[in-house]
Protein backbone atom coordinates (compact mmCIF):
# COMPACT_ATOMS: atom_id res chain seq x y z
CA UNK A 1 0.00 0.00 0.00
CA UNK A 2 2.91 2.10 0.68
CA UNK A 3 4.27 1.75 -2.75
CA UNK A 4 0.93 2.77 -4.09
CA UNK A 5 0.58 5.33 -2.32
CA UNK A 6 4.19 6.73 -3.16
CA UNK A 7 3.70 6.14 -7.07
CA UNK A 8 0.35 8.45 -6.67
CA UNK A 9 1.90 11.05 -4.74
CA UNK A 10 5.10 11.00 -7.68
CA UNK A 11 2.27 11.17 -10.18
CA UNK A 12 0.31 14.01 -8.54
CA UNK A 13 3.15 16.16 -8.00
CA UNK A 14 4.29 15.11 -11.86
CA UNK A 15 0.53 16.22 -13.01
CA UNK A 16 0.86 19.61 -11.22
CA UNK A 17 4.53 20.32 -13.04
CA UNK A 18 2.75 19.47 -15.97
CA UNK A 19 0.78 22.59 -15.21
CA UNK A 20 3.35 25.10 -15.38
CA UNK A 21 2.30 27.10 -12.81
CA UNK A 22 4.30 26.97 -9.99
CA UNK A 23 6.40 30.35 -9.31
CA UNK A 24 4.25 32.05 -11.44
CA UNK A 25 3.80 36.07 -11.09
CA UNK A 26 0.09 36.83 -9.44
CA UNK A 27 -2.89 36.55 -11.95
CA UNK A 28 -5.73 38.98 -11.70
CA UNK A 29 -8.30 35.95 -12.51
CA UNK A 30 -7.12 33.95 -9.27
CA UNK A 31 -6.87 37.29 -7.13
CA UNK A 32 -10.60 37.97 -7.88
CA UNK A 33 -12.02 34.74 -6.63
CA UNK A 34 -9.65 34.75 -3.03
CA UNK A 35 -11.02 38.21 -2.67
CA UNK A 36 -14.68 37.23 -2.87
CA UNK A 37 -13.86 34.48 -0.35
CA UNK A 38 -12.42 36.52 1.80
CA UNK A 39 -15.28 38.96 1.83
CA UNK A 40 -18.08 36.64 1.77
CA UNK A 41 -16.83 34.48 4.47
CA UNK A 42 -15.31 37.41 6.47
CA UNK A 43 -11.84 35.97 6.94
CA UNK A 44 -8.36 37.64 6.56
CA UNK A 45 -7.11 35.54 4.78
CA UNK A 46 -8.00 33.13 1.69
CA UNK A 47 -5.63 31.15 -0.57
CA UNK A 48 -5.11 29.17 -4.06
CA UNK A 49 -2.54 26.85 -2.37
CA UNK A 50 -0.48 24.05 -4.55
CA UNK A 51 1.00 21.12 -2.75
CA UNK A 52 4.53 21.02 -4.21
CA UNK A 53 6.73 18.10 -2.83
CA UNK A 54 8.12 19.87 -0.29
CA UNK A 55 6.34 23.17 0.04
CA UNK A 56 2.94 24.66 -0.28
CA UNK A 57 2.68 27.97 -2.43
CA UNK A 58 0.08 30.18 -2.85
CA UNK A 59 -0.64 30.91 -6.85
CA UNK A 60 -2.65 33.72 -4.98
CA UNK A 61 -2.98 34.62 -1.30
CA UNK A 62 -5.50 37.45 -0.23
CA UNK A 63 -4.35 38.87 3.59
CA UNK A 64 -0.68 37.08 3.73
CA UNK A 65 2.14 38.76 2.48
CA UNK A 66 4.03 34.60 2.10
CA UNK A 67 4.12 33.03 -1.44
CA UNK A 68 4.92 29.78 -0.05
CA UNK A 69 5.54 27.56 3.25
CA UNK A 70 6.98 24.39 4.16
CA UNK A 71 4.68 21.15 3.63
CA UNK A 72 5.06 20.02 6.95
CA UNK A 73 3.47 23.03 8.20
CA UNK A 74 0.96 23.05 5.90
CA UNK A 75 -2.78 22.40 6.57
CA UNK A 76 -3.54 21.81 2.90
CA UNK A 77 -1.45 18.32 2.33
CA UNK A 78 -4.18 17.24 4.80
CA UNK A 79 -6.81 18.43 2.50
CA UNK A 80 -6.16 16.58 -0.46
CA UNK A 81 -6.03 13.18 0.72
CA UNK A 82 -10.24 13.50 0.48
CA UNK A 83 -12.31 14.98 -2.01
CA UNK A 84 -14.61 16.51 0.74
CA UNK A 85 -13.88 20.02 2.32
CA UNK A 86 -11.64 19.38 5.28
CA UNK A 87 -12.65 21.67 8.08
CA UNK A 88 -10.64 22.49 11.34
CA UNK A 89 -13.37 24.73 13.63
CA UNK A 90 -10.31 25.12 16.03
CA UNK A 91 -7.12 24.17 15.57
CA UNK A 92 -5.13 24.66 18.98
CA UNK A 93 -7.68 21.76 19.82
CA UNK A 94 -6.78 19.53 17.18
CA UNK A 95 -4.20 17.25 17.76
CA UNK A 96 -2.65 17.12 14.60
CA UNK A 97 -2.08 21.35 14.10
CA UNK A 98 -2.54 21.97 17.78
CA UNK A 99 1.70 22.50 17.88
CA UNK A 100 2.08 23.70 14.03
CA UNK A 101 3.77 26.41 14.06
CA UNK A 102 1.14 28.54 12.03
CA UNK A 103 -1.03 27.91 15.41
CA UNK A 104 1.24 28.43 17.84
CA UNK A 105 3.24 31.75 15.72
CA UNK A 106 1.99 33.96 13.00
CA UNK A 107 -0.53 33.80 11.45
CA UNK A 108 -2.30 32.30 14.51
CA UNK A 109 -4.70 29.97 12.54
CA UNK A 110 -7.56 28.95 14.34
CA UNK A 111 -10.07 28.25 11.75
CA UNK A 112 -9.28 26.62 8.23
CA UNK A 113 -11.51 25.22 5.66
CA UNK A 114 -10.34 23.63 2.50
CA UNK A 115 -11.84 22.70 -0.87
CA UNK A 116 -9.05 20.57 -2.91
CA UNK A 117 -8.82 21.86 -6.50
CA UNK A 118 -7.93 18.37 -8.85
CA UNK A 119 -6.62 18.98 -12.74
CA UNK A 120 -7.68 17.61 -15.26
CA UNK A 121 -6.88 13.68 -14.67
CA UNK A 122 -8.34 14.19 -11.44
CA UNK A 123 -5.22 14.20 -9.17
CA UNK A 124 -5.25 17.03 -6.27
CA UNK A 125 -3.50 19.76 -7.01
CA UNK A 126 -3.64 21.79 -3.80
CA UNK A 127 -7.02 23.86 -2.20
CA UNK A 128 -9.27 26.73 -2.20
CA UNK A 129 -8.91 27.35 1.65
CA UNK A 130 -9.98 30.28 4.40
CA UNK A 131 -8.40 30.77 7.43
CA UNK A 132 -9.54 32.69 10.75
CA UNK A 133 -7.60 33.92 13.64
CA UNK A 134 -10.86 32.63 15.79
CA UNK A 135 -12.32 29.56 16.06
CA UNK A 136 -15.91 29.23 13.99
CA UNK A 137 -18.68 27.10 12.76
CA UNK A 138 -18.69 26.08 9.17
CA UNK A 139 -22.32 25.40 7.81
CA UNK A 140 -23.53 23.21 5.08
CA UNK A 141 -24.07 26.78 2.92
CA UNK A 142 -21.17 27.79 3.45
CA UNK A 143 -19.34 24.63 2.28
CA UNK A 144 -21.28 24.73 -0.96
CA UNK A 145 -20.11 28.30 -1.51
CA UNK A 146 -16.84 26.87 -0.87
CA UNK A 147 -17.58 24.33 -3.23
CA UNK A 148 -18.38 26.47 -6.27
CA UNK A 149 -15.82 28.85 -5.52
CA UNK A 150 -13.09 25.82 -5.94
CA UNK A 151 -14.86 24.85 -8.77
CA UNK A 152 -14.07 28.33 -10.79
CA UNK A 153 -10.37 27.85 -9.65
CA UNK A 154 -10.49 24.25 -11.53
CA UNK A 155 -12.31 26.17 -14.56
CA UNK A 156 -9.41 28.76 -14.67
CA UNK A 157 -6.73 26.09 -14.75
CA UNK A 158 -8.43 23.85 -17.12
CA UNK A 159 -8.38 27.55 -19.54
CA UNK A 160 -4.98 27.82 -18.03
CA UNK A 161 -4.16 24.31 -20.00
CA UNK A 162 -6.10 24.94 -23.11
CA UNK A 163 -4.58 28.37 -23.23
CA UNK A 164 -1.10 26.73 -23.24
CA UNK A 165 -2.18 23.92 -25.86
CA UNK A 166 -4.11 25.93 -28.11
CA UNK A 167 -0.50 27.79 -27.90
CA UNK A 168 1.41 25.09 -28.31
CA UNK A 169 -1.23 23.64 -31.59
CA UNK A 170 -0.86 27.24 -32.90
CA UNK A 171 3.33 27.30 -32.83
CA UNK A 172 3.62 23.65 -34.16
CA UNK A 173 1.23 24.90 -37.06
CA UNK A 174 3.46 28.07 -37.55
CA UNK A 175 6.58 25.73 -37.61
CA UNK A 176 4.39 22.86 -39.71
CA UNK A 177 3.62 25.96 -42.33
CA UNK A 178 6.71 26.70 -42.36
CA UNK A 179 8.30 24.09 -42.86
CA UNK A 180 5.91 23.15 -45.91
CA UNK A 181 7.32 26.47 -47.35
CA UNK A 182 10.79 25.63 -47.05
CA UNK A 183 9.65 21.64 -48.48
CA UNK A 184 7.77 23.47 -51.46
CA UNK A 185 10.56 25.78 -52.09
CA UNK A 186 12.81 23.00 -52.12
CA UNK A 187 10.49 20.90 -54.39
CA UNK A 188 10.44 24.07 -56.72
CA UNK A 189 14.20 24.28 -56.95
CA UNK A 190 14.73 20.19 -57.43
CA UNK A 191 11.85 20.73 -60.28
CA UNK A 192 13.85 23.48 -62.31
CA UNK A 193 16.85 21.92 -61.30
CA UNK A 194 15.87 18.25 -62.65
CA UNK A 195 13.85 19.81 -65.63
CA UNK A 196 16.97 22.11 -66.44
CA UNK A 197 19.07 18.80 -66.81
CA UNK A 198 16.53 16.80 -68.45
CA UNK A 199 16.57 19.42 -71.06
CA UNK A 200 20.48 20.12 -70.82
CA UNK A 201 20.32 16.01 -71.13
CA UNK A 202 18.33 16.19 -74.33
CA UNK A 203 20.56 18.72 -75.99
CA UNK A 204 23.86 16.92 -75.25
CA UNK A 205 21.90 13.96 -76.60
CA UNK A 206 20.83 15.84 -79.49
CA UNK A 207 24.00 17.64 -80.42
CA UNK A 208 26.31 14.09 -79.71
CA UNK A 209 24.64 12.58 -82.34
CA UNK A 210 24.36 15.22 -84.52
CA UNK A 211 28.35 16.01 -83.92
CA UNK A 212 29.28 12.56 -84.13
CA UNK A 213 28.06 11.83 -87.53
CA UNK A 214 29.48 14.95 -88.95
CA UNK A 215 33.35 14.66 -87.34
CA UNK A 216 33.12 11.39 -88.86
CA UNK A 217 32.50 12.86 -92.32
CA UNK A 218 34.76 15.54 -92.01
CA UNK A 219 37.77 13.24 -89.97
CA UNK A 220 39.05 11.95 -93.93
CA UNK A 221 38.92 15.02 -95.85
CA UNK A 222 40.44 16.51 -93.39
CA UNK A 223 43.49 14.31 -93.32
CA UNK A 224 43.96 14.62 -97.16
CA UNK A 225 44.13 18.28 -96.55
CA UNK A 226 46.87 17.51 -93.88
CA UNK A 227 48.45 15.37 -95.74
CA UNK A 228 48.79 17.30 -98.67
CA UNK A 229 49.72 20.05 -97.41
CA UNK A 230 52.23 18.84 -95.96
CA UNK A 231 53.69 17.29 -99.27
CA UNK A 232 53.00 20.94 -100.93
CA UNK A 233 55.19 22.77 -97.78
CA UNK A 234 57.70 20.18 -98.51
CA UNK A 235 58.13 20.66 -102.40
CA UNK A 236 57.93 24.50 -102.26
CA UNK A 237 59.62 24.62 -98.73
CA UNK A 238 62.78 26.32 -100.52
CA UNK A 239 61.11 28.61 -102.58
CA UNK A 240 59.36 30.08 -99.85
CA UNK A 241 59.95 33.23 -98.55
CA UNK A 242 59.09 34.56 -94.98
CA UNK A 243 55.93 35.55 -95.36
CA UNK A 244 54.45 32.24 -97.22
CA UNK A 245 56.47 30.25 -94.54
CA UNK A 246 54.41 32.03 -91.62
CA UNK A 247 51.34 31.48 -93.81
CA UNK A 248 51.96 27.79 -94.21
CA UNK A 249 52.35 27.37 -90.35
CA UNK A 250 49.11 28.73 -90.23
CA UNK A 251 47.77 26.86 -92.53
CA UNK A 252 48.87 23.54 -90.59
CA UNK A 253 47.85 24.99 -86.90
CA UNK A 254 44.40 25.67 -88.78
CA UNK A 255 44.63 22.27 -89.50
CA UNK A 256 45.74 20.83 -85.99
CA UNK A 257 43.11 23.15 -84.29
CA UNK A 258 40.15 21.48 -86.34
CA UNK A 259 41.79 18.38 -86.02
CA UNK A 260 41.70 18.60 -82.51
CA UNK A 261 38.26 19.67 -82.59
CA UNK A 262 37.42 16.55 -83.91
CA UNK A 263 38.93 14.44 -81.51
CA UNK A 264 37.28 16.46 -78.58
CA UNK A 265 33.62 15.48 -80.36
CA UNK A 266 34.64 12.25 -80.68
CA UNK A 267 35.78 11.70 -77.24
CA UNK A 268 32.49 13.09 -76.27
CA UNK A 269 30.10 11.45 -77.47
CA UNK A 270 32.49 8.01 -76.82
CA UNK A 271 32.22 6.36 -73.84
CA UNK A 272 35.04 3.51 -73.10
CA UNK A 273 36.87 1.49 -70.59
CA UNK A 274 39.93 3.23 -69.54
CA UNK A 275 42.86 1.46 -70.46
CA UNK A 276 45.11 2.34 -67.26
CA UNK A 277 48.82 1.58 -66.66
CA UNK A 278 51.75 3.40 -64.88
CA UNK A 279 53.04 6.29 -66.86
CA UNK A 280 56.10 8.92 -66.56
CA UNK A 281 54.47 12.00 -66.18
CA UNK A 282 56.99 13.36 -68.42
CA UNK A 283 56.35 11.53 -71.43
CA UNK A 284 52.84 12.21 -71.12
CA UNK A 285 53.64 16.51 -70.82
CA UNK A 286 56.07 15.91 -73.69
CA UNK A 287 54.14 14.05 -75.73
CA UNK A 288 51.62 16.42 -75.83
CA UNK A 289 53.90 19.43 -76.41
CA UNK A 290 55.14 17.48 -79.65
CA UNK A 291 51.92 17.50 -81.22
CA UNK A 292 51.00 21.04 -80.23
CA UNK A 293 52.03 24.32 -82.39
CA UNK A 294 53.29 26.50 -79.71
CA UNK A 295 53.70 30.22 -80.70
CA UNK A 296 57.50 31.82 -80.32
CA UNK A 297 56.13 34.22 -78.47
CA UNK A 298 54.85 31.40 -75.47
CA UNK A 299 57.02 29.82 -73.08
CA UNK A 300 55.73 26.97 -71.31
CA UNK A 301 57.86 25.62 -68.64
CA UNK A 302 57.68 22.05 -67.28
CA UNK A 303 58.55 20.55 -64.22
CA UNK A 304 62.27 19.13 -63.03
CA UNK A 305 60.58 15.95 -61.40
CA UNK A 306 59.09 12.97 -63.23
CA UNK A 307 56.43 10.89 -61.39
CA UNK A 308 54.29 7.92 -61.93
CA UNK A 309 50.96 8.85 -63.22
CA UNK A 310 48.49 5.59 -63.18
CA UNK A 311 46.01 6.09 -65.90
CA UNK A 312 44.73 5.70 -69.38
CA UNK A 313 47.83 7.58 -71.15
CA UNK A 314 45.64 8.76 -74.27
CA UNK A 315 43.07 10.09 -72.22
CA UNK A 316 45.23 11.74 -70.03
CA UNK A 317 47.24 13.13 -72.64
CA UNK A 318 44.28 14.70 -74.49
CA UNK A 319 43.26 16.26 -70.76
CA UNK A 320 47.29 17.86 -70.53
CA UNK A 321 46.71 18.62 -74.64
CA UNK A 322 43.40 20.92 -74.18
CA UNK A 323 44.37 22.38 -71.24
CA UNK A 324 48.07 23.93 -72.14
CA UNK A 325 45.76 24.84 -75.52
CA UNK A 326 43.24 26.73 -73.53
CA UNK A 327 46.46 28.60 -71.72
CA UNK A 328 48.18 29.26 -75.40
CA UNK A 329 44.48 31.01 -76.58
CA UNK A 330 44.01 32.55 -73.16
CA UNK A 331 47.31 34.61 -73.12
CA UNK A 332 47.03 35.68 -76.36
CA UNK A 333 50.30 37.16 -77.09
CA UNK A 334 53.31 36.37 -75.31
CA UNK A 335 52.87 34.94 -71.94
CA UNK A 336 54.08 31.32 -70.48
CA UNK A 337 52.77 28.81 -69.13
CA UNK A 338 53.99 27.12 -66.27
CA UNK A 339 52.91 23.25 -64.89
CA UNK A 340 53.98 21.76 -61.94
CA UNK A 341 53.40 18.59 -60.38
CA UNK A 342 52.91 17.70 -56.60
CA UNK A 343 53.25 14.00 -55.22
CA UNK A 344 51.50 13.41 -52.25
CA UNK A 345 50.76 9.78 -50.15
CA UNK A 346 47.23 9.41 -51.72
CA UNK A 347 47.61 11.68 -54.97
CA UNK A 348 49.24 13.09 -57.67
CA UNK A 349 48.58 17.06 -57.95
CA UNK A 350 49.32 18.69 -61.76
CA UNK A 351 48.80 22.17 -61.97
CA UNK A 352 48.75 24.19 -65.23
CA UNK A 353 48.85 27.98 -64.85
CA UNK A 354 49.05 30.62 -67.60
CA UNK A 355 49.94 34.76 -67.57
CA UNK A 356 46.75 35.52 -68.95
CA UNK A 357 44.25 37.90 -68.25
CA UNK A 358 42.10 35.74 -65.89
CA UNK A 359 38.56 34.17 -66.12
CA UNK A 360 35.93 36.31 -65.61
CA UNK A 361 33.48 35.59 -61.94
CA UNK A 362 30.23 35.14 -63.93
CA UNK A 363 31.77 31.96 -66.07
CA UNK A 364 33.75 30.24 -63.10
CA UNK A 365 30.84 28.31 -62.23
CA UNK A 366 30.08 26.76 -65.87
CA UNK A 367 33.26 26.66 -66.92
CA UNK A 368 33.15 22.60 -66.53
CA UNK A 369 29.58 22.41 -68.59
CA UNK A 370 29.01 20.75 -71.63
CA UNK A 371 28.36 23.02 -74.61
CA UNK A 372 29.05 26.37 -72.67
CA UNK A 373 31.76 28.64 -73.86
CA UNK A 374 33.10 32.00 -74.19
CA UNK A 375 35.04 31.26 -77.64
CA UNK A 376 33.56 32.65 -80.97
CA UNK A 377 34.77 29.30 -82.40
CA UNK A 378 34.88 26.67 -79.62
CA UNK A 379 32.63 23.85 -79.00
CA UNK A 380 31.98 24.16 -75.59
CA UNK A 381 33.41 20.21 -75.14
CA UNK A 382 36.83 20.48 -73.88
CA UNK A 383 36.52 21.06 -70.62
CA UNK A 384 33.53 19.24 -70.05
CA UNK A 385 35.50 16.22 -71.21
CA UNK A 386 38.36 17.15 -69.28
CA UNK A 387 36.24 16.81 -66.13
CA UNK A 388 34.62 13.90 -67.16
CA UNK A 389 37.77 11.85 -67.98
CA UNK A 390 39.66 12.73 -64.38
CA UNK A 391 36.12 11.58 -62.71
CA UNK A 392 36.67 8.61 -64.42
CA UNK A 393 39.96 8.50 -63.01
CA UNK A 394 38.60 8.82 -60.02
CA UNK A 395 40.02 11.91 -59.43
CA UNK A 396 38.86 15.86 -59.97
CA UNK A 397 39.63 18.99 -61.91
CA UNK A 398 39.27 22.23 -60.49
CA UNK A 399 40.07 26.23 -61.55
CA UNK A 400 41.25 29.00 -59.50
CA UNK A 401 42.11 32.82 -60.72
CA UNK A 402 44.51 35.39 -60.45
CA UNK A 403 46.41 33.82 -61.90
CA UNK A 404 44.23 31.24 -63.77
CA UNK A 405 45.58 27.65 -63.06
CA UNK A 406 43.68 24.88 -63.66
CA UNK A 407 44.61 21.82 -60.99
CA UNK A 408 43.90 18.02 -61.82
CA UNK A 409 43.75 15.16 -58.74
CA UNK A 410 45.03 11.79 -59.60
CA UNK A 411 44.67 9.13 -56.94
CA UNK A 412 47.72 7.39 -56.23
CA UNK A 413 47.68 3.44 -57.81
Amino acid sequence: MEVEHSLEEKNRIQALHELEILDTPPEERFDRITKIAQIMFDVPIALVSLVDSNRQWFKSCAGLSARETPRSMSFCSHAILNEDIMTIEDATTDNRFSDNPLVTGDPFIRFYAGKPIRGQDNRMLGTLCIIDKKPRVFSKADKSVLTDLANWVENEFKTSILTKSLKNTTENLVKVQQELLDQNKNLELKIKEKTNQILKQDRVTTVASMSSRLAHDLRNPLQVIQISSELLRQELEKHMDENMKKRCGNLQSSILEINRIIEDVLEFVKTSQLNQETNSSKNLLENCISNIVIPENIAISLPENDVQIFGDARKIQAVFSNLIINGIQAINGSGEILIRISEYPEKTSITFEDSGPGIPDEVMPKIFEYLYTTKQDGTGLGLGICKSIIEQHGGKISVSNNPTAFTIELPKH
